[in-house]
């Protein structure tokens, strides 16, 4: 028996990876960076420091080249940590805007075709979404998990293109709580290749918590990219 006793299953992540029971559901999160500096930067293909909005507000969506015309899905959470979404349809380098109000955005991908420019998603000054040209979805290793779910993490895959044995990446967890309280954690180095984390016993992250992954390197520039496996549930009263 498996989870809260409706997994019976020998396969049971198979089968909720399949969507085959309700109140659990995979989460699958890619982090991508290629120009981590000597101070700490999120996980991610837009660069920098990612900023959290502090209130919910359609977005505009925008590409940087006139032929992106296809849908954009966006996946958030409205101001009350719910979860939402909208489909928009590009127009090019003309910005378009979201019916719904984000307060947070956890991914974004394109419904048809390959976007030959970057696509950018924000909310006021707040770059909240980011699809570099010819890759079709976010790259970043940000979530906010929603109200009334619980995120369990179970692996997490690191990889650098550091070759210098001199030189290393520091990464950590940061999670911001809804009440205000950052915490940073989970700090290690590794110098090459690969850093593998399968936790027999999950990470457990609560509803309406922000985490990332944040790395920067000993000196120079380096890419850096970051796969989490979790499952998501829902709260059982």
């Amino acid at each position: 028996m498996y989870f809260r006793g409706q997994v019976h299953s020998p396969h049971a992540l198979l089968e909720i990876a399949d969507r085959r029971y309700e109140g659990i559901t995979p989460v699958n999160i890619f982090g991508f960076n290629r120009t981590i500096g000597s101070t700490y930067e999120t996980i991610w293909n837009n660069g920098g420091l990612y900023s959290y909005p502090s209130s919910a507000a359609q977005l505009s969506v925008v590409s940087s080249n006139a032929a992106d015309t296809m849908s954009v899905l966006i996946n958030g959470l409205d101001a009350d940590y719910n979860i939402i979404y909208d489909v928009v349809t590009l127009n090019g380098v003309t910005s378009v805007t979201t019916t719904n109000s984000f307060l947070r955005v956890n991914s974004a991908v394109i419904l048809s075709g390959s976007n030959v420019g970057n696509i950018s998603i924000t909310n006021g000054a707040d770059v909240v979404g980011y699809i570099e040209a010819g890759i079709g979805t976010t790259q970043a290793c940000v979530y906010t998990v929603p109200a009334g779910h619980t995120l369990f993490l179970f692996r997490i895959s690191l990889t650098s293109g550091t070759v210098n044995s001199n030189k290393y990446i520091t990464y950590r967890n940061r999670i911001d709580s809804s009440n205000g309280r950052v915490l940073r954690v989970a700090e290690a180095t590794f110098q090459i290749n690969q850093q593998n984390f399968d936790r027999q016993v999950p990470f457990r992250i609560e509803e309406k918590t922000d985490f990332q992954f944040e790395a920067k390197s000993s000196s120079g520039e380096n890419e850096v990219s970051i796969f989490v496996e979790a499952l998501q549930m829902y709260n059982e009263a």
